[in-house]
C-alpha cells in the first residue's frame, strides 16, 4: 500500500511539472513589440486596456505616437537627433536624460508631477524603476528580451499622456540600442 501511495505521488508530481501552454500565464501588463523585433511598432496591456506607440516612419526615432485610452498624442525630440531632450505632445511633458547620451536616467515633468526613471544598474536595460510622484517597475521577460516588457505598478491614477511619457522610455531605448543607434 505504501509503494502504490507512493507511485501515485510522483506521478502526480511528474505530470504537475510537465511544460505546456496551460502552465504559462501572461502577465497581464505589459509592453511588447508588435511582431518580434519591430522596433517601429509597440502594443501596451496595461490593466484592463490596450495601447499602442510606433514611429511616423520606418526607424524615425526622432517621431513617435501613441494610442491610449482613447487619446492620441505625439512624442518629438525637441531638435532633430537631440535623444536626450524631448517633449510630448507640444510641451504638455518634458522627457529628458540627466546628463547628454546617458540613457540609463531620465526625468520627466508635466501636469505638475516629476518622475524619474532608471535603470536599477548601469547599462542594465532589463530592469527600470520609476520614482517621484509615481513609482512602479518595468522589467524584460528574459535577459536583453528588449521586445517585450512586464509592468508592475499601479497605473490606474495616471492619465494616458503621463502613462505615454513614462512608457516611452523602453520603448525609445530598446529601440535605438538594437538598432545599434547609440554606438
Amino acid at each position: 500500500m505504501k509503494s502504490l501511495l507512493t507511485i501515485i505521488l510522483a506521478t502526480s508530481l511528474l505530470f504537475s511539472c510537465q511544460p505546456n501552454a496551460s502552465n504559462f500565464i501572461e502577465p497581464s501588463d505589459r509592453l511588447q513589440t508588435n511582431s518580434p523585433e519591430d522596433w517601429d511598432n509597440w502594443q501596451l496591456f496595461l490593466e484592463g486596456t490596450t495601447g499602442r506607440f510606433r514611429t511616423n516612419s520606418s526607424e524615425d526615432w526622432d517621431n513617435w505616437r501613441y494610442d491610449l485610452e482613447g487619446q492620441s498624442g505625439s512624442i518629438k525630440t525637441a531638435s532633430t537627433e537631440d535623444w536626450d531632450n524631448w517633449r510630448l505632445d507640444n510641451g504638455l511633458f518634458t522627457i529628458r536624460t540627466y546628463s547628454s547620451n546617458d540613457w540609463d536616467n531620465w526625468e520627466i515633468r508635466g501636469n505638475g508631477q516629476t518622475f524619474r526613471v532608471r535603470t536599477y544598474s548601469s547599462n542594465n536595460w532589463d530592469h527600470w524603476q520609476v520614482s517621484g510622484d509615481f513609482e512602479a517597475t518595468f522589467r524584460t521577460s528574459s535577459s536583453e528580451d528588449w521586445d517585450r516588457w512586464e509592468l508592475e505598478g499601479d497605473w490606474t491614477n495616471l492619465d494616458a499622456s503621463t502613462k505615454a511619457a513614462i512608457l516611452f522610455i523602453p520603448i525609445f531605448t530598446s529601440s535605438i540600442y538594437q538598432q545599434e543607434v547609440h554606438l
